[in-house]
């Protein structure tokens, strides 16, 4: 009688533990104006006898993504980025990635598109084939810098960074909001990118049995700490 009790409370032990060590949130809410995209970069222009230095002038692409990045947060979340292929250009200059992220590559050619991928280190690019009107899953399983080219215009590039932490959340124009429920108390870093290019850090702390807010203000490539505070899940 005495074992079966003693194992009758430490299943119900096992059950409870995961409630009290995640009995934490935390609440986003940030509203986001995005900045405008610069274009320095140069190129050589070869023919075979002419050899001069332009200014690369695509079309207009979309503008480079803020996105907010929770260090040493691990959530089960999948995030799946796309570049579509058109022409002599990628859709996307720079894509942030967590660790095990997706890049979808998109062809919108009528004739097959060849992409190297070349991590930072290593001297022997991935080489991905996109089919006609069709698109090939990459994942991107190490952490560190990422170069992808274009097989048909070599100054065709986009740049991708991949973190070791596995939450990253892309936001949106103007007003943006999230809860974390799962998060368990303890030490925590939230920052801000633009592209992948970091602009703001903050360490925090998840108290345990309380909902935190974070509201936060990017405009002009500026992040303002609007308001932080806690309120009991008691």
């Amino acid at each position: 009688m005495k074992k079966i009790s003693a194992l009758f409370i430490f299943c119900s032990l096992l059950l409870l533990s995961p409630l009290s060590v995640y009995a934490a949130m935390i609440k986003l809410e940030i509203n986001c104006k995005p900045g405008e995209e610069k274009n320095e970069n140069r190129v050589d222009i070869k023919d075979g006898y002419w050899k001069f230095p332009v200014v690369k002038i695509p079309k207009s692409k979309e503008k480079e993504a803020y996105s907010v990045v929770i260090e040493s947060y691990d959530t089960k979340e999948a995030k799946n980025e796309k570049i579509e292929i058109s022409g002599a250009e990628f859709s996307r200059r720079s894509v942030l990635l967590p660790r095990n992220g997706v890049i979808t590559f998109d062809n919108k050619e009528d004739f097959p598109r060849q992409i190297s991928i070349l991590h930072d280190g290593e001297s022997e690019p991935t080489i991905i084939t996109v089919q006609p009107k069709s698109s090939v899953q990459q994942p991107f399983i190490a952490d560190g810098n990422y170069r992808i080219t274009d097989g048909m215009f070599s100054w065709n590039t986009v740049s991708v960074t991949v973190l070791t932490t596995n939450y990253v959340w892309t936001l949106k124009e103007n007003n943006n909001r999230r809860d974390v429920p799962d998060i368990a108390p303890g030490s925590y870093t939230l920052k801000i990118y633009y592209g992948t290019s970091r602009i703001y850090s903050e360490a925090f702390t998840v108290v345990q049995n309380a909902a935190q807010n974070f509201t936060y203000k990017i405009e002009k490539g500026k992040v303002t700490n609007l308001d932080t505070y806690s309120t009991s899940m008691d």
